[in-house]
């Protein structure tokens, strides 16, 4: 018996439906969560726009290197504290110069958080120290996309008060004409030309006793003393080439100058980062300075009166978003 599996003539026949081609599955674009940031802006900038204007471009900068941005502007250190103490998870930015690092490093916070920086500072030491770039789109990325790096401070005692430092301490005569500044901002360069002028037409030695890790290290008269942490100090001046500001040392350098041309021969080579070396010029390594005799100070750009100070090296005080840190 045979089977007949041809269709006859004019008979239907069931057709299996043709295959439907799968349609393309829709697959969702990845999503970019930006880092969230919080943006903190000192209510008294100054500058074309002033404060608001500085914000908005901060703002604009972030968001263009991928961050999702919640910004703030801040009057007082109280109010940076407070910003600070709630960012949470987010990534303090600071935009601002040395003064504003210097104000967030004395934040009564205990371990402050990782922060990054667009600089805004004329000077901006710090910035140009790490590596941190100064035009704003590359420091915004660097901000969003960089990791933290250990930065020391130099934790200042007197008999008044406790500060910490970043650039260094100045003691003697560039400090005494730090006291005679009175300039509204550290950007008068008029009247820092009138304070120099002023103490040098001053001038006498000072006497100097310094004591390194418990150790005498200088005793005698001597213009000026540096305790650095950075190569830069005060505009422009290239105190410390040999800076490392996270090697947990600070350089102690003393100018040994007895005559106004003395003064200015050492001051000059010191702005041009050409002084060690020279007759007149004595330095060394410690993690703990004394300085034993009252002498004019000023720690960063922040004069601390004619007095004696221990200054310790604070390893690690700070943790600043930079380039040799970067993801």
């Amino acid at each position: 018996m045979s089977l007949d599996l041809e269709p006859r003539l004019g008979q239907q026949v069931e057709r299996l439906p043709e295959p439907v081609a799968p349609r393309p599955r829709r697959v969702a674009a990845p999503v970019v969560v930006g880092r969230e940031v919080r943006l903190l802006v000192n209510a008294r900038a100054s500058g074309a726009g002033g404060a608001h204007e500085v914000l908005a471009r901060a703002t604009g900068a972030l968001h263009a290197a991928g961050a999702r941005v919640d910004a703030l502007l801040t009057a007082d250190e109280g109010e940076l504290a407070a910003a600070v103490r709630a960012a949470g998870d987010r990534r303090v930015v600071l935009v601002g110069g040395d003064g504003t690092v210097h104000a967030f490093a004395n934040l009564g916070l205990g371990a402050l958080p990782p922060a990054a920086l667009l600089p805004a500072g004329r000077a901006n030491n710090i910035a140009r120290a790490l590596g941190i770039p100064v035009e704003w789109s590359a420091a915004a990325e660097l901000a969003v996309r960089g990791r933290p790096a250990a930065v020391d401070a130099l934790e200042v005692v007197t008999p008044e008060r406790r500060l910490f430092a970043l650039e260094g301490v100045s003691a003697g005569f560039h400090a005494a004409a730090r006291h005679r500044y009175d300039g509204v901002n550290s950007a008068d360069l008029a009247a820092g030309v009138r304070a120099l002028v002023a103490e040098l037409a001053a001038f006498r030695p000072h006497h100097v006793a310094l004591r390194a890790d418990g150790a005498p290290a200088y005793d005698g008269p001597a213009a000026q003393v540096f305790l650095s942490n950075l190569p830069l100090f005060g505009f422009g001046f290239r105190v410390d080439p040999m800076a490392d500001p996270a090697d947990g040392r600070l350089e102690a350098i003393v100018l040994d100058a007895r005559t106004r041309r003395d003064v200015v021969r050492l001051l000059a080579a010191a702005r041009k980062g050409t002084h060690l070396g020279r007759d007149g010029v004595r330095w060394s390594r410690a993690t703990r300075v004394q300085i034993e005799s009252p002498l004019p100070l000023v720690a960063d750009a922040q004069p601390l009166g004619v007095t004696t100070a221990t200054v310790t090296v604070a390893t690690g005080r700070l943790r600043l978003i930079a380039p040799e840190a970067r993801a």
